[in-house]
């Protein structure tokens, strides 16, 4: 859960839930006034006059023959501070990953995946929607960057513990430097069930990758070979609130100093060759 207060970005963990479908149209198609966790966080950012980034809310996709659920989207809701939903974004990239003799992961065996972008104006600058895994695929935040005017970047997120370890500071700064935005990650921290630990480690980070806040999460250091490894516990920060200042003329700045956005064009423009 990630919410903008008086110019400032909070970020806690991120949320999980099941809503119903309901009769709507726009950014509030399928969401139905009278589920409770929609109500319940669009009741606080109105009484707390705050924007609220809510990820990933689950909203009906697929019903089977009975009526009852066959796949879900995995929604990130934008309320306002006066608690109207500005903007949906159903995550695109779903996580199927097999690992032999560990994990399966099949995300889309009960989520279907979105088709659009989004983007949304805010009281701190335009915010690009994204959720979790879709922050390994940077082609997707170059266009909520260079098609539709993104200066914030969000994904929240539920990464395992083995690859928070490994991915996650360095994909989240390596997305704000390529893209010269702000990136905000609220992050799950914890055990889920008996068979999911996520990493936590909240982040902000500035356009020129420096990490702002990080609201802590599973303790790891480094093996022998120089891979990362889990410690036990968690750090004694989680879960927390952390906030950090917004300023568009950094990321003017870092855009003016290098103009990444033209250079990248030399490069689209280019012919594909091979030896």
């Amino acid at each position: 859960l990630t919410s903008i207060v008086n110019g400032e970005q909070v970020s806690s963990e991120t949320i999980e839930a099941s809503t119903t479908s309901g009769q709507a149209s726009g950014d509030t198609r399928g969401l139905n006034d009278g589920v409770f966790l929609m109500d319940g966080l669009r009741t606080i950012a109105r009484e707390a006059s705050i924007w609220i980034s809510a990820g990933g809310v689950h909203i009906v996709a697929e019903t089977n023959d009975d009526g009852s659920t066959k796949r879900v989207h995995n929604a990130h809701i934008i309320i306002d501070d006066n608690g109207n939903i500005r903007c949906r974004y159903d995550k695109i990239h779903l996580f199927d990953i097999s690992i032999p003799g560990k994990r399966d992961y099949h995300e889309s065996a009960t989520t279907a995946p979105g088709n659009r972008l989004a983007v949304c104006d805010s009281p701190v600058g335009k915010l690009g929607i994204s959720t979790c895994y879709d922050m390994r695929f940077p082609e997707m935040y170059t266009r909520l960057v260079e098609d539709m005017g993104a200066q914030i970047l969000l994904a929240p997120s539920a990464f395992t513990t083995p690859t928070g370890m490994a991915h996650w500071h360095t994909l989240l700064r390596a997305r704000a430097i390529e893209s010269q935005c702000y990136m905000l990650a609220a992050a799950q921290v914890g055990q889920s069930n008996a068979r999911r630990q996520s990493f936590g480690h909240a982040l902000a980070v500035d356009p020129w990758g420096r990490v702002l806040a990080d609201a802590g999460g599973y303790r790891y250091g480094d093996d022998v070979h120089g891979e990362s490894t889990l410690e036990d516990g968690v750090a004694d920060n989680t879960p927390c609130i952390v906030t950090c200042e917004i300023d568009l003329g950094l990321v003017e700045s870092v855009r003016t100093n290098m103009p990444i956005t033209m250079h990248r064009k030399a490069a689209a423009d280019a012919e594909a060759s091979s030896d």
